[in-house]
Formats: structure tokens, sequence, C-alpha cells
């Protein structure tokens, strides 16, 4: 019969290092049996914030990776609240000799014990607790280890087996099985393997990804770190990989070896896969392209008074939520400011939209032709254009007028509409070039604003960057609305 009668407080602790296929209700079962081990010997079972049972699920206690849980069972040991901490075996503590000497350590001065359903417990005051722990510590490294040995061999074998990937996380492009083509997901890979030939940034295409709303199989955002490492994974190529693991068991991803062909088909050909690393090991794609993606418009490009580029950054607010806004590195001498990056981006917005409506396009583009010889073909196109629009207005106004046939009209119009796209096709040709004035695709938009609304955030930026320069000026102290006077624009001729 369980005893009445309460001796003590304890602590329960349980772990299971892995929690696959509901093997989380292992850890149920250690607590269940450690609940009734407390309540046979008669101690009322406490915790803290987090609860009142100690759990590290699906964390290891042999690879060292921090564990929260017996981070804070240790914290309670050292205020002296608990009298025992009552494990299913000592090997849910730790599997290290080290840590297991570490724990009586903590406990000697607290007089805490440990004692466990099955096997020996830790008495840090008996004469032959050091003694045990040692051999129950280095018993359960060993173990540990060898299981580890087991790990590497089976995954080593599946490998040089060219058996395909399973369990953990969907590869992109398969089907969890590891051998089904996702087609959608494939498609794309094929074309940013084409694009990467092709000569397109990484980031575009991770850009164009995000356009499209896809996601990586984890459901997060596409970037261009994501697009690389599915590019260089010889899994899509239908290729088999080892990865050799360090004594903790962790995969050294550097280290990749190739050990032969899978017995899965290949989304894109080896050697279409060889031209893309090739490509992507060329150091001259990355030379320009040092640092993060720009996630706002103004970025880098907003000029702290200082004279300092502003980034942005958040902060929390006392109400909820999180107050964006620029502000400089604060690296240079003279004062420094900030401001809401929300307004600012509106204000720019307006400022360059109402620019661009007042600004000759056909006559900008040519005084760029003027300076440099690359833009001059796509100056002379741009007059084509605006000269035929012109014409086409003409003629509809004759129509109206009734001084143009109808028949007359058709003819006219349907010889100007192919004109017309004949040079909306060089022109894209040539604004593609990264030479090519940015003001460029705007010209052969319907309207600015129509233009702007459908541009991605590098297109924007890129004419911002070639419209002005902005520097923030200091705000009024207490303001507490945005001041767009404090926006110092110049523009560029």
């Amino acid at each position: 019969m369980a005893s009445t009668s309460v001796n003590g407080t304890a602590a329960i602790y349980t772990r299971i290092s892995l929690d696959k296929s509901g093997e989380g209700v292992g850890v149920d079962r250690q607590e269940e049996a450690c609940r009734s081990l407390a309540q046979l010997h008669g101690y009322r079972i406490v915790g803290d914030a987090g609860g009142d049972v100690f759990c590290d699920n699906s964390l290891s206690a042999y690879k060292g990776i921090e564990r929260p849980r017996f981070t804070a069972l240790c914290a309670l040991i050292e205020t002296g609240e608990i009298d025992r901490v009552y494990v299913y075996s000592t090997d849910r503590l730790a599997r290290r000799t080290r840590d297991l000497l570490d724990l009586m350590d903590l406990m000697r001065p607290h007089s805490v014990t440990v004692h466990a359903v099955t096997g020996e417990g830790i008495d840090p005051a008996s004469a032959n607790g050091a003694l045990i722990t040692t051999i129950l510590g280095a018993v359960a490294e060993q173990e540990s280890a060898h299981k580890a040995e087991r790990i590497r061999a089976a995954y080593e074998q599946r490998a040089h087996s060219g058996k395909p990937k399973t369990g953990g996380r969907r590869l992109f492009g398969y089907e969890a099985d590891g051998e089904t083509i996702r087609d959608d997901e494939a498609a794309l890979l094929c074309k940013a393997a084409s694009q990467v030939i092709d000569g397109d940034s990484i980031r575009a295409i991770a850009a164009e990804w995000n356009d499209r709303d896809v996601t990586s199989t984890r459901g997060n955002a596409v970037d261009a770190a994501m697009v690389r490492t599915l590019l260089k994974n010889p899994y899509i190529a239908g290729l088999s990989t080892y990865n050799p693991t360090d004594s903790d068991g962790r995969r050294l991803l550097r280290n990749r070896e190739i050990v032969g062909k899978g017995s899965w088909p290949a989304i894109i050909e080896p050697d279409q896969w060889e031209r893309v690393q090739a490509v992507l090991a060329d150091p001259a794609r990355v030379s320009n392209k040092v640092g993060n993606t720009p996630q706002r418009l103004l970025s880098g490009l907003l000029l702290c008074q200082c004279g300092q580029p502003m980034y942005r950054r958040t902060r929390p607010l006392k109400s909820g939520g999180r107050f964006s806004y620029y502000s400089c590195k604060r690296v240079a001498a003279g004062t420094h400011v900030h401001i809401g990056s929300d307004d600012t981006d509106a204000a720019v917005e307006a400022l360059v939209i109402e620019r661009l409506k007042k600004t000759d396009l056909a006559a900008a583009l040519a005084a760029a032709a003027a300076t440099d010889d690359s833009s001059a073909e796509l100056a002379e196109r741009t007059r084509e254009r605006t000269d035929l629009l012109a014409r086409r207005d003409e003629l509809e106004e004759a129509v109206a007028e009734g001084t143009l046939a109808v028949a007359a009209f058709s003819r006219a119009v349907e010889r100007v509409e192919a004109r017309l796209a004949a040079i909306d096709e060089a022109i894209a040709t040539l604004s593609a070039s990264s030479d090519a004035p940015p003001l460029a695709e705007i010209a052969t938009a319907e309207s600015v604003e129509t233009w702007w609304g459908s541009a991605d955030l590098m297109r924007r930026r890129r004419i911002v960057q070639h419209l002005m320069t902005i520097t923030v000026g200091p705000g009024r102290h207490g303001a507490k609305k945005f001041d767009p006077d404090r926006l110092r624009v110049t523009w560029r001729s």
C-alpha cells in the first residue's frame, strides 16, 4: 500500500532523445512510473513555472545539445527546494561520465539524491556513490557510442547501395518516399538549372519563386541560400551521396561524397547538373554580390545625416507588436537619427511616381545614350516607339473626325501595332542588360503607376537609386507623427 505521509519533496526528470512515430508516449510511461515510485516513498512532486515534470523530449544527453529543462532542474536543486530527483533510469539524466560527476557535485551540498525506477540511483553522500556513478556513466557513454557507430554504418550502407532517402524532412522535388518526382517542384528546379547556366543570379531565381508563392518543404519563404543548396545537392541528379559524420553524429555536408548512382529518377541529368556546379563555383559570380538581399525599399539607400547608409530594424512596442524603422550602424562620428520605415517608404514612392510622371523618358534615355554607347540603340527604339504612339493617336482622331475611312484606319493601325510589338520586344531585350538605364522598362509601360505596382522590390530600388539620393534630417523633439520634411532629396540629372 502506498504511503500517505509526506517525507519530503521531489522532482521528476524524463527524456527520450528521439521522438518518432509516437515514441513520445515513452515519456508518459517514464513519468507515470516515477510518480508511482515517489508516491510509494511518500514524496510530493514539485516543479517550477515550466510545470511539475522536467522533460526534454527529442534532445540527446550524449551530443552536448542544450537541454533547457535539465538546466531548470539543476537550478531547482541549487535552491535546496527538493530532496530527491526521480528518473526512469540514470542514463535519462546524462550519458557522459563527466556530466554525471558534475551533477553529483551539484547535489552533494544540498543532500539531494537520485532514485531510478530501473537500475541504480545516485547518492553523492555514499562512499561508493562516485564509483557506481562512474561505472554507470561509462556504460551509458559506451552504449551511445556503439549506437552512433551502428547508425553511421547503416547510413553509409544505404548510400553505397543507392537506396533513396527515407524518413526526415521531404526533399524538394520529390515525394516523401524520396523517389517519386513531384512535377511542379521538379519543373522549378529544371528551369532554375537552365537559368543558372544562362547567367541568371540565384537571387533573381529566388525572387521569381517568391513571386509565385513557392515555399520550402517546411513552408518557409524561399531565399537564395535555399535555391543554391537545392541546386548543389547531387540527389536531384540521381546521384547517391555519403556524408561523413563527426564523433557526435553530426553530418559534415562540406565533406559530402558522391558514391554512385541512385535508384531514384533524376530531376536534372547529371551532365547538366555538373554544368550548374561549374557555374556556381565560378568566383566571378559572387564578386559583386556580398551581403543579404534587401527586404525593404530604402534599406542601404537612405542616408543618415552622419553620411552613413541606414538599414531597417525593429523594436517591440509597449502596446504589442513591433515598430519598424531605419537607422545607421552608428560607426561614424556625428549625430545619428532614425525614422519610421513604413511612412518613409510610402513618402518616397509617392515622390518617385510623381517625378516619373513629369519626366520625358525618351529624352532621359537619349541623354543616357550620349554618355553610354550601349544605351544608344535603346534610346533610339524608345524614341521610335513614342513617335508610333503619337501616330496611332493621330489615326484615331482622323477616324473620329471623318477624314479617314475605317478600312484605311484598320490597315494603318495594323502596321503601327506590328511595328510597336517588334519595338517592345527589342526594348525588353535591351533593357535586360545590366548597363541599360532603369527608365527603359517604364518607357514601355501603360502608366508609371501600373509599372510601379507590378515591379518587384529590386526593380523599384534600382529606380530609386537611379533618380535620387535621400538624407534623413533630425526630427523635432517629442514629435510622434511622421514628418516628410525630414527627407532631404537630391535629384540626379
